[in-house]
C-alpha cells in the first residue's frame, strides 16, 4: 500500500499543479497498459476478463481504457455488463442487511450469478449465447436483449463486485483473468489517524451521488455501513482470485473532492464518526485546493466522480 502525506500533496498542489496531475494519471496509466498487455499475452487460452473491485474504485472507466489499450494489441473487447444479470424486483425475497436495518442490495441472490457462469463459460468454448437486459426504471430483467459470440481476436470483460463469486470464478480459472482495482493507497496528515482508502472511496461516492444520482451527502453516509458490510461479505474473500491488480487512487484527487465536499461533511461530524469516517471530518479545512480544469485529461478515472 501506497502512502502520501498531506504535507507532500499540499505542496505539489499550490506549487506544481500541472506537474502533479501529469505524474499521478501517468502512474495510473501505466498500470493498465501493464495490466491489458498481461491480458492480450494470455487472450487464447483466457478470453474471459474478470473485473472486481469496491465501491468507488473506478471500475467503469478502468474497464474502458484496458478495452482501449487491448486495441493496441489488435485485440476487441466485447463488454458484458453485471448489472443487466439483476433478477426481476417481485421474483425473489431480496434479503435483509440486519446490522443496519436496511434491504441488501449488496447480495449476490439479488442477480442470476449461475445464468452469467453459464453464458461465460459457453462464450470461452466459442459458443453464441442470448444476453437478458436489465430495465433499472421498472426493475425488470428482459431476456434475449442481444446475442453475442467471441471471435479469435476477443475478449469478453465484465465487471462486478460478484464476478469474483466461487458461481463464476469456481468454473472459469482456467479461463479467465481477474483484475482488481482499488484505491489501495492512504493519506498522512501531519497529525491525527491517516485517511484509509475505504475514506478516500467514500469521498468518491460523495461526490458521485451528489452530482450525478441527486443523492445528498446525508444518504451517503447512511448507506455507507451497509455498503461497506457487502464489501466485507462478497469483495473481500475472493480478492486472492485476482490475476492483477490496478491502484486507481489519483493523489491530487483529494484536493478537488475535498474543495467541494467540505462545506457539506462539517455539518456532518457525527455520522462521519457513526460510519468510521472520523479521520476525513479531522483534516476538513487542511487540504489545499487545487487549479484542475486545465490540466486533468479527457480519460481520467477521475471524471467518473467530478463530471
Amino acid at each position: 500500500m501506497a502512502e502520501y502525506t498531506l504535507k507532500y500533496i499540499n505542496h505539489r498542489a499550490r506549487y506544481e499543479a500541472a506537474d502533479f496531475i501529469h505524474e499521478c494519471e501517468q502512474h495510473y496509466h501505466a498500470q493498465v497498459l501493464a495490466v491489458a498487455e498481461e491480458i492480450a499475452r494470455n487472450s487464447t487460452q483466457k478470453p474471459i476478463v474478470l473485473i472486481n473491485g469496491p465501491s468507488s474504485s473506478g471500475k467503469t472507466t478502468t474497464n474502458d481504457r484496458i478495452a482501449r489499450a487491448l486495441e493496441t494489441h489488435g485485440i476487441r473487447a466485447e463488454m458484458i455488463s453485471m448489472d443487466d444479470y439483476y433478477r426481476t424486483v417481485g421474483t425473489y425475497e431480496i434479503p435483509p442487511d440486519p446490522e443496519n436495518g436496511v434491504p441488501d442490495l449488496e447480495s449476490p441472490e439479488c442477480m442470476n450469478l449461475p445464468l452469467l457462469s453459464q453464458h461465460l463459460a459457453q462464450l470461452a468454448e466459442g459458443q453464441e449465447i442470448s444476453l437478458p437486459r436489465f430495465e433499472f426504471e421498472t426493475r425488470t430483467s428482459i431476456p434475449d436483449a442481444r446475442t453475442l459470440r467471441l471471435d479469435p481476436d476477443e475478449v469478453v470483460l465484465i465487471e462486478g463486485i460478484h464476478s469474483f463469486n466461487p458461481v463464476i470464478m469456481g468454473d472459469l480459472a482456467h479461463a479467465a483473468t481477474g483484475v482488481y482495482l482499488s484505491v489501495a493507497s492512504a493519506v498522512v496528515p501531519e497529525e491525527g489517524p491517516r485517511l484509509e482508502p475505504y475514506m478516500l472511496r467514500f469521498l468518491r461516492r460523495a461526490m458521485r451521488d451528489s452530482l450525478f444520482r441527486n443523492s445528498p451527502v446525508e444518504e451517503t453516509l447512511h448507506q455507507w455501513n451497509s455498503v461497506r458490510r457487502g464489501e466485507r461479505l462478497y469483495i473481500a474473500p475472493y480478492r486472492g482470485q485476482a490475476n492483477l491488480t490496478v491502484d486507481t487512487f489519483l493523489p491530487y484527487e483529494i484536493c478537488i473532492l475535498m474543495q467541494h465536499l467540505m462545506l457539506r461533511l462539517q455539518q456532518h461530524g457525527q455520522e462521519l464518526a457513526g460510519a468510521d469516517l472520523a479521520p476525513i471530518g479531522a483534516v476538513l479545512g487542511q487540504v489545499a485546493p487545487i487549479d484542475y480544469a486545465d490540466f486533468i485529461p479527457e480519460d481520467s478515472v477521475l471524471h467518473e466522480f467530478i463530471g
